[in-house]
């Protein structure tokens, strides 16, 4: 049979030749490309959920130390311009350890704290004047109050120490100086009088002894005249007037103590007292050694 060309021509537009036309996608050929992506993307499933169950349990850290991160920021951040400001004035080595010495010293005040069961603030450090930690709830009996008080001498005397003895076994310098500085400045408040350590201490001895103290004060503002000495002084004035005024009821049962208590913290703070001189004594036998006459020409020893 045969027949015209325009026919031919329309029989093979609506019939194209078998070898050109699509082969479709079988059930078959779909299941072997969904099991080879599966194939590809298993790994990479298993190190999401890997990824995912780590961060779970990492929460429970990362939620409590974003609590504390305030605190952190508020200590580290004075802590670091402490150590900036004191770099700028006899270099960084001490200015380092001089602020390490302050934060033993407050730490001890913390641990006892603690122990008490008070809620404290970290420790606040402020350049030329030292550092301190808050007490959010204060001391229930003068005893509680001596030893919070007695506690960050104790500890920044060890720390005090710990430099001396660097010092000796290394024959580093900067370590004397810094031994010298710590045995000083915990001396210094064990001052009894104000708001110092030594003004703490002594509530559970007798508050009279705050007298002495403030004389101590006032003699060491007009031998070395200093506006932080000073701001003491007028910050001790309260107490030393309270002792002038007939106390309450509420105060009187604050201010006992066991003569037990008495006599244990008179031990502590009077043996303390005679720790440290002597500390500062042998920190300045061995600063003569190297040279230094006076704590006041020891800037070449502290930039060693």
């Amino acid at each position: 049979m045969t027949m015209n060309l325009r026919e031919q021509t329309k029989y093979e537009f609506m019939n194209p030749p078998s070898e050109s036309a699509p082969i479709e996608a079988t059930p078959e050929s779909r299941d072997n490309w969904w099991s080879r992506l599966k194939k590809a993307l298993g790994p990479v499933a298993v190190v999401g959920v890997v990824i995912a169950k780590f961060f779970a349990k990492l929460k429970f850290f990362i939620l409590p130390a974003l609590k504390f991160l305030p605190l952190l920021l508020k200590s580290g951040g004075t802590m670091l311009l402490m150590i900036w400001v004191y770099t700028m004035m006899w270099g960084w080595k001490f200015a380092v350890g001089f602020v390490m010495l302050l934060l033993i010293h407050e730490c001890g005040h913390l641990i006892v704290a603690k122990k008490f069961g008070l809620k404290v603030g970290a420790p606040v450090f402020i350049p030329f004047m030292g550092a301190f930690i808050a007490l959010k709830e204060a001391p229930r009996n003068a005893w509680m109050e001596a030893c919070v008080g007695i506690g960050g001498p104790m500890l920044g005397s060890i720390g005090a120490l710990a430099c001396n003895s660097i010092g000796e076994f290394t024959d580093i310098p900067i370590f004397f100086a810094l031994a010298w500085f710590g045995y000083f400045l915990n001396l210094f408040n064990l001052t009894p009088v104000g708001m110092l350590d030594g003004g703490r201490i002594v509530t559970a001895l007798s508050r009279w002894l705050w007298l002495p103290g403030f004389a101590v004060l006032l003699w060491f503002g007009w031998k070395y005249p200093n506006f932080i000495v000073w701001l003491m002084v007028i910050a001790s004035l309260p107490r030393v007037y309270s002792l002038f005024r007939k106390r309450t009821e509420e105060e009187r049962r604050y201010y006992e103590v066991t003569p037990a208590q008495r006599w244990t913290m008179s031990i502590l703070y009077f043996g303390l007292i005679a720790v440290l001189i002597f500390g500062m004594h042998l920190a300045t036998r061995d600063l003569h050694n190297y040279g230094v006459r006076s704590h006041g020409h020891g800037q070449d020893v502290i930039f060693q």
